[in-house]
Order: structure tokens, then C-alpha cells, then sequence
């Protein structure tokens, strides 16, 4: 069986003293004396933690005629931040609870508002960002667009099970604010709930801040129990990366 890359690359983070030599690589090349310096360790002890870490692809050895440097290879680490990206909040996204009924989010985009209030009412724009688990889709997609209008989404995921939601459009200020009620067809969370999206721009930079308003302070309390933070993180991440492919677009075009 073929290892996962990400099984050693963890496991060689897993020990300090490890981490320690990383971070010292990270500054620069270095032999295995000048690493075994700062620690009060053998050199056949660091030089065991050293292959450890050369097993992991997170360093590789030179040559400089007698001398062997250590230096640090930084693409595993990238694919473990990546990793962990995914299943975390990447810390672009901020959380707080502004009432004992209410959750709220915010997050920065590089790109004017009027674009990023697009991607939520376009759903040519939506389709790509908001379908839910990787590999999954949006499969139903009907916006509403102005006061009144009812909405629906259905996500598709890659094992083919479906989630719905629908709910009614109770404000929408081009390019400000949008407001909806919002119910899913299988509940996770007692009631219905509200959704409020704001967005201020300064400078080109957007703030969108999203709060959602339950029934109720249990219903609340449910949702905080579930991977919310994590789900909403990693849909505008795909939200930022899609602004940045329009924004180029629009440089070309010019």
C-alpha cells in the first residue's frame, strides 16, 4: 500500500524538535552541526530526526565538497496548509455571535462590491462557487431577484445525495444588502431562520458580513455543534478565487 504523502508529512510534525530544525532551515541552509547547536542532543540523535524528516520529502540533502547542507523543501508543507485549508477555517473568515439567536461572518474581497453582490444573484456566477462539498454541484439554481420572489437552490454531491433549500426574498438593495428567509427541505436545525447579507466597499476591498437569525437560541446552538464554520470558510474561498478569475477578465477586456 502506497503511503499518503500527507500520513509522513504530518507524522514527521508530530515531534518539536523536528518543527524546531524546519523552522531553523526555514532561514537558510545548514549541516547537521549547526542544526544539532541550539539542542542539547547527540548528533546521531539529530541526525536520525534528520532522516525522518528526508523520508517526508520536507528536506533534501546537498553537497558543497565535505560539507552537507540540509534545506527545507516547502512543497509538502504547502500541501498540508492546503489540506488543513479545507477543513478549517483559513483565517480570512471571522465569526462572532452577536445575540443568543443570531450567528454572524465576515470575510474581505479583493474586488468591488457590485461584483461580489453578482456572484450571489447571477446563477451563472453562483454555480461556480456555491455547490456545496468538493465535487459536488449545484443543481438547481433559481435566484430571486427582487422583493417577494422565492428562491431555490438543490446541491447535488459527488455520491448523489441531494440537499435542498428554499425561501422568500424580503429585501434586496443592489449592491448593499440582500435579505431572505430560509428553510431546508431535510432540517437540520429546528424552524425557519433569516439570512442577512451586507456589503461595504472601500478602496476596491468589499466586507461582506453575513448573520443568520434563528427560531430560536437552541436552534442556534445546534448549528454551532455542526461544521458551519468550516463549510461557509470554504465556499468563499472558491467565492475569492472566482472574483480574482472575473477581475482578470475584466483586465483583458479593457
Amino acid at each position: 500500500m502506497i503511503e499518503d504523502p500527507l500520513d509522513s508529512t504530518f507524522a514527521a510534525l508530530a515531534d518539536g524538535t523536528r518543527r524546531a530544525i524546519l523552522a531553523r532551515l526555514a532561514l537558510g541552509e545548514a549541516s547537521v552541526n549547526e542544526l544539532a547547536a541550539p539542542f542539547n542532543l547527540s548528533q546521531p540523535t539529530i541526525s536520525k530526526h534528520l532522516k525522518v524528516l528526508e523520508r517526508a520529502g520536507l528536506i533534501t540533502q546537498g553537497r558543497e565538497g565535505q560539507r552537507r547542507p540540509r534545506r527545507l523543501v516547502a512543497q509538502p508543507l504547502e500541501a498540508a496548509t492546503e489540506w488543513l485549508r479545507g477543513y478549517r477555517n483559513p483565517g480570512t473568515l471571522q465569526l462572532s455571535i452577536p445575540t443568543d439567536r443570531e450567528v454572524s461572518f465576515k470575510r474581505f474581497f479583493a474586488a468591488p462590491r457590485q461584483l461580489v453582490f453578482d456572484a450571489f444573484i447571477k446563477p451563472e456566477l453562483l454555480k461556480r462557487w456555491f455547490f456545496g462539498p468538493p465535487g459536488g454541484t449545484l443543481a438547481v439554481c433559481e435566484v430571486g431577484r427582487k422583493v417577494g420572489d422565492s428562491f431555490r437552490y438543490v446541491w447535488s454531491s459527488p455520491d448523489g445525495t441531494e440537499i435542498g433549500m428554499s425561501g422568500i426574498c424580503l429585501e434586496l438593495v443592489a449592491p448593499e444588502r440582500i435579505v431572505a428567509t430560509e428553510k431546508f427541505d431535510q432540517p437540520w436545525y429546528p424552524g425557519d431562520a433569516v439570512g442577512t447579507i451586507t456589503l461595504t466597499e472601500v478602496g476596491g476591498i468589499t466586507l461582506l458580513t453575513q448573520t443568520i437569525r434563528y427560531e430560536s437560541q437552541a436552534a442556534r446552538d445546534l448549528v454551532l455543534k455542526t461544521p458551519i464554520e468550516h463549510g461557509v470558510a470554504l465556499g468563499y474561498d472558491r467565492l475569492a478565487e472566482l472574483l480574482k478569475s472575473l477581475e482578470k477578465d475584466k483586465e483583458v477586456d479593457l
